[in-house]
């Protein structure tokens, strides 16, 4: 199946849609901020307004019955993209666990890597689960506050951000077993 049979290009035009796309020309200009450290300010606030355009698209789209493939598509490559390069940046220059990163890097790629295999497989778009959103939540909150005011603040956010991101580890596994083991 080709893009063009997965994606229909009035998908571009979705309000939700063009907030994602606006996420993801956000990433570098986060990621850019975000490796200065005399313009922390400027990286919170860009941060902030990145992940308030991915708490906002979702419900637009629902309200707007305009929830969509490309958006299904689009919407967890940037949380990843930015999320990811935040932790990375952040491990480097404020004390986030590099454990965590690891751990986050990798969840991270078997997600994407699942979600082409069952595209691939079974033409479908496999969508966030539940322990998923909280934690993009969670982490959010945690980035936050170590890029504010380092450990002291996110260290307990990012220690609560890990249970439903242990519980993200089995519920994509096994959604992704489920897809695969369908005829």
């Amino acid at each position: 199946m080709g893009l063009r049979e997965l994606v229909h290009p009035r998908e571009l035009l979705y309000p939700s849609n063009l907030l994602t796309v606006t996420r993801l020309g956000l990433v570098p200009v986060t990621i850019h901020y975000l490796r200065q450290p005399e313009r922390r300010r400027a990286a919170l606030v860009c941060l902030a307004l990145t992940m308030l355009t991915d708490a906002i698209d979702g419900p637009i789209a629902r309200a707007r019955g305009e929830v969509s493939r490309l958006g299904e598509i689009l919407d967890p490559i940037a949380d990843k993209l930015l999320l990811d390069s935040a932790a990375l940046i952040l491990t480097r220059t404020r004390g986030f666990p590099w454990w965590v990163t690891a751990l986050l890097l990798f969840r991270d790629l078997g997600i994407m890597l699942a979600g082409l295999l069952v595209l691939r497989r079974r033409a479908h778009i496999t969508t966030a689960q539940s322990t998923g959103k909280l934690t993009t939540v969670l982490l959010t909150a945690a980035a936050l506050l170590y890029l504010a005011d380092g450990p002291r603040m996110g260290r307990p956010v990012l220690a609560l951000a890990m249970v439903p991101f242990g519980l993200s580890f089995v519920q994509y596994g096994r959604e992704f077993l489920r897809l695969m083991g369908e005829r």
